[in-house]
Order: C-alpha cells, then structure tokens, then sequence
C-alpha cells in the first residue's frame, strides 16, 4: 500500500511539474521581469515565471536547456524546459555594435517600450537599431528593426541609457602616507564620468608623484590623493634640453627653485650667464621651448 501511494505522490508531481516552452531565438530588450507571451507556462507559480525571465534576461549567446533547468534548481524550483538548446541576444550588444558610439561611451540600460522583455525571432531573421536622434544620454529612443526571412519587416521602439564612462584606477591594498605608487598596486577598471572627481586616468607619470594621505584598499585614486614629488631642486645641477622644431641642445645649469613634474623652473647657466625658463620634464631634467 504505501508503495502504492509513494508512486502515486511521484506522478502527480510528474503531471503537475511546471513546463516552460521557449522560442529558439529571442533578443532580450529590457529587465522587467515581463517574458509576453513569446514563452508559454503551463502549471507554473508566478515566482517561477518571475525567476526565469531574470534569468534569460541575464544570459547571452548559446545555452542549453540543462544549463536553464540547473540555474531554475539553484533558485529552488523544478521545472521542464523545451527546446533543447536556446539562443540569446542582447539589444545592448547590437547598440554597441552598429551605433557609431562617442569613445569612452557605453550603454548602461536598455528597456523595451509598452513591449515585453524578451522578442521572438525565426532563425533567419535579421536585427538592426537606429537612434537617429541620439544625444548618448540617458532615455535615447532607440528603433529596433527586425528584416524577416519571409520579406516582413517589423519595427519597435526601445529606450536606451548610454553613459560617459572614463578609464580608473583602483587601489588593490591600503596605501600609507606618502608612499610611492606602482602600476602593480592598481587595477584598471572603466566608471562613469563624474564631473569634477579627478580620477586618475593615466599611470605613465605615477612615478612623479606620492600619495599623501592614507588610502584605503579598494578606493579609487584621484589626482587629490597624490602630492607631486619635486624633481628639480633649487641650487643643484640640471640638465637642460634647449629645443625647438629644427634643433635640439642639451646643456646644464643651476635651478634657481625647487619644481615638480610640469613646474616653470628658472635655470641659470653661469658660463653664459644666461637665464632659460623651462617646464620640469623628469628628474633633474628641464626642458627650454626656443
């Protein structure tokens, strides 16, 4: 008898598994948690509905349906999904592919208009946006145009935010105070340009200068964090580089100040007692534009 029962409880859990059809093609067009109708459900829990459209909608290229059903798991649920395999393509990766983006310009954000997240495609379908009006902003109307292998032609609409996003550095362990700086205590990373922020965006000059303060491991470096270390200092002897577009002399002098990397030193040349104004260049070194 309860063999019985056992094998009953194990059928009905069978027939009311929930059961997920998915289109072979799809192109993700926003993260709303809205699949439309181009997925079907049978004797599925709304959190199931919900969890796979995060999931898609997070995926891109490729994937199989056992790799859906093993992520489906690790949120708890048991599901059957059909097809065997799915393609997934992402609107953001066709912006950045066909718009001629501004450098340093990426997209952050797309959504579908009045449309769901997810749009079905036949395999030989052909996608392609248009902004005509494109300002690299955020809520660009974007048209998203789908050439269909039978001579149709669809349109849609979507939104697209797209921001300025500029080359960092962050610190990988705290720094001390007045410390030197390598390239190996930086990782590089892209953020959003945020006015007036200083990020240091270029490590071919760090070694001119220190920090000074204490920066913690994971912030990112500004220009304000760092002290310029004087590489020219009063009374000593500096090589100088008189230049201009036809000639070039190296010669020394005295510097008159102490000066950093860019710095207007003056420098003395006493066999000639003559004067030149240079801006700091590197160590001990002053470069005179004739």
């Amino acid at each position: 008898m309860t063999f019985f029962l056992t094998l009953i409880l194990v059928l009905s859990s069978v027939v009311l598994a929930c059961e997920i059809t998915l289109p072979h093609r799809v192109v993700v067009l926003g993260h709303s948690g809205n699949c439309g109708s181009s997925v079907k459900f049978k004797d599925c829990a709304d959190e199931i509905v919900r969890d796979i459209s995060e999931v898609l909608t997070g995926l891109e290229g490729r994937v199989s349906s056992k790799s859906l059903v093993r992520m489906m798991s690790l949120r708890g649920h048991t599901v059957a999904l059909a097809p065997a395999s799915i393609q997934i393509e992402q609107l953001s990766t066709f912006l950045r592919e066909e718009l001629p983006l501004p450098q340093g310009v990426h997209v952050k954000r797309v959504s579908g208009i009045n449309t769901p997240d997810l749009m079905a495609l036949a395999p030989g379908d052909k996608v392609s946006v248009r902004c005509s009006s494109c300002l690299f902003g955020s809520q660009q109307i974007v048209n998203v145009i789908v050439d269909g292998f039978d001579g149709t032609v669809k349109e849609i609409t979507a939104s697209a935010d797209f921001r300025k996003m500029v080359r960092a550095f962050r610190v990988n362990s705290s720094l001390a105070s007045f410390s030197t700086i390598t390239e190996n205590d930086l990782r590089e990373e892209y953020t959003d340009s945020v006015p007036y922020t200083d990020l240091l965006t270029d490590t071919s000059a760090l070694r001119f200068y220190k920090t000074n303060k204490f920066i913690k491991a994971g912030e990112l470096l500004r220009f304000a964090d760092l002290n310029a270390i004087n590489l020219v200092r009063a009374g000593l002897k500096t090589e100088v580089i008189l230049e201009n577009t036809l000639v070039k002399i190296k010669t020394q002098g005295i510097s008159r100040s102490n000066g950093a990397i860019g710095d207007l030193v003056e420098v003395y040349h006493p066999q000639k007692n003559k004067k030149y104004q240079g801006k700091v260049i590197d160590s001990n070194k002053v470069l005179v534009e004739l």
